[in-house]
Order: C-alpha cells, then structure tokens, then sequence
C-alpha cells in the first residue's frame, strides 16, 4: 500500500473524521488529507511495518502505534528498533507498507 498525493484536508468531528473545505482553513497549518490519516490509523489498527518517506527526503520504519490530535495538530507514534517517535502527520509526503525482512 502507498499513499501520496493527499489532496483532501481532513478534520475531526463528533462522528469522526470529515473533509474539510479548503476555503475555510483560515490558519497556516494544514489538516492532512483523509486518505493519509485513514491509511495510517488502519496501519496502526494492524500494527503493520510501515516505512514513511518524510518532507525532508529521509524515510522512517517502524510500527505506528498511535493516530492522534494534540496542540491542534495530528501526530502518531512510531516504534522503531531504537525506540519510539512521535511524529507530527504534516511532515510525512507517502506512507509505504514495509515489506524488508
């Protein structure tokens, strides 16, 4: 499973997570799509090996652990042979199934 591109900003509600209209995000930051954010809860759900290719070129492999929102921004938590990570979702350009042994 790869997923890029995210064009659809994603928020949260009462009933879960929702698509947010671009003309009504009135601050800097900017919700991830919900692909990115329901492909990365079902790998949490799974505890899947899952490798993330971050905005500054580098990729991240572990087991997500955790999908949440804190300080109005969307995080999850990485475990990784060294130990966990947290990691905000807005650095994260394509998530990968990973599948090295």
């Amino acid at each position: 499973m790869a997923v890029s591109g995210f064009p659809q900003p994603c928020v949260p509600t009462s009933a879960g997570w929702t698509s947010l209209r671009p003309e009504l995000v009135y601050s800097a930051y900017e919700p991830v799509s919900c692909a990115l954010h329901s492909a990365l809860e079902l790998a949490a759900m799974q505890r899947r090996p899952m490798r993330l290719h971050m905005a500054d070129g580098t990729w991240q492999a572990g087991i997500i652990l955790d999908v949440w929102t804190a300080q109005g921004r969307e995080w999850l938590r990485l475990r990784r042979p060294d130990g966990d990570v947290e990691i905000d979702l807005t650095h994260i350009q394509q998530v990968q199934e990973n599948t090295a042994p």
